[in-house]
């Protein structure tokens, strides 16, 4: 028997059940220790935030060119523009990113990889990746892997509707 979501005292206060109370705080509290842990490693060892090593992933393995659209690159982080447009300024203080105009439309941004944010990524990889699997990965098998996916996938469009 399924147990319903919420729970009702006597006294009018409602709260989760159980079940879903460690559902909901278990995936908050992975993301975040994910998030610090990740971020950390990456600023310890290559001076380099998570997101600013998600961004230089982004420009150089999925667009073929090596940069994307200002707006390209906020729809693919989990930033708002705004913050977005800081860690782009931050990236291109240290020569790893260049911003310029967008062909075509005076308004756009464009965004592009340098050699030197190339050479950033290539360093901080193994460790992004090594933490990643350390933290995540390597306690899951690849059912687990497949159904995370679909459950974070779902909750994502649901969220996003």
């Amino acid at each position: 028997m399924e147990e319903p979501f919420l729970v009702e005292r006597p006294d009018g206060v409602k709260y989760p059940s159980p079940l879903h109370a460690r559902a909901f705080l278990g995936l908050v509290r992975a993301g975040e220790a994910l998030d610090h842990g990740l971020d950390a490693e990456l600023r310890s060892a290559h001076g380099l935030s998570l997101r600013g090593f998600e961004a230089l992933l982004h420009l150089a393995a999925f667009s073929p060119s090596g940069s994307l659209r200002m707006t390209q690159l906020t729809a693919q982080a989990p930033l708002s523009q705004s913050r977005v447009s800081r860690l782009v300024t931050e990236l291109e203080a240290q020569g790893w990113v260049s911003r310029s105009a967008f062909t075509g439309d005076n308004r756009g941004v464009l965004v592009s990889i340098t050699d030197r944010g190339l050479d950033k990524l290539r360093q901080a990889q193994d460790t992004h990746f090594t933490g990643l699997h350390k933290r995540l990965f390597a306690h899951l098998s690849w059912a687990d892997t497949t159904t995370l996916a679909k459950l974070t996938a779902r909750i994502l469009a649901a969220n996003e509707a």
